[in-house]
């Protein structure tokens, strides 16, 4: 987030249900004083409209995809046995000038949930 080492950080730490079953841990950090944040308005917009009402131009994100094993207190909060298969995924988003404005990461249970991914050529 480009802050400096030990700096406060706003931290979110959410779990997505999806037709009342867990699908998703997700912890997302953002800088101090960027966004007002609002537990009730974030569970019906989401943290991205969020930032985009608070003025934020999203511009890019540099994301990072994996794969491991659950652990056992990511299993018990997932609905799913210790060691079973999670797919993982970081991210870095930035505004319009540059600014890394959230890092993300979050955790999905395989078993539930996929990522797929649209690639385009640029000129």
């Amino acid at each position: 987030l480009s802050v400096p080492e030990g700096s406060e950080v706003t931290a979110l730490e959410r779990l997505r249900l999806t037709h009342g079953q867990p699908v998703a841990l997700l912890g997302n950090y953002l800088p101090t004083g960027l966004l007002h944040l609002d537990s009730d308005r974030l569970e019906a917009t989401g943290l991205y409209r969020m930032l985009r009402t608070a003025g934020i131009t999203l511009h890019s994100a540099r994301q990072t995809i994996g794969a491991r094993s659950a652990t056992a207190e990511e299993a018990a909060r997932l609905d799913e046995q210790t060691g079973a298969a999670v797919l993982t995924m970081q991210r870095t988003a930035y505004d319009d000038t540059g600014r890394p404005v959230e890092y993300g990461t979050h955790i999905y249970r395989a078993s539930r949930y996929a990522f797929d991914f649209r690639l385009l050529v640029r000129p």
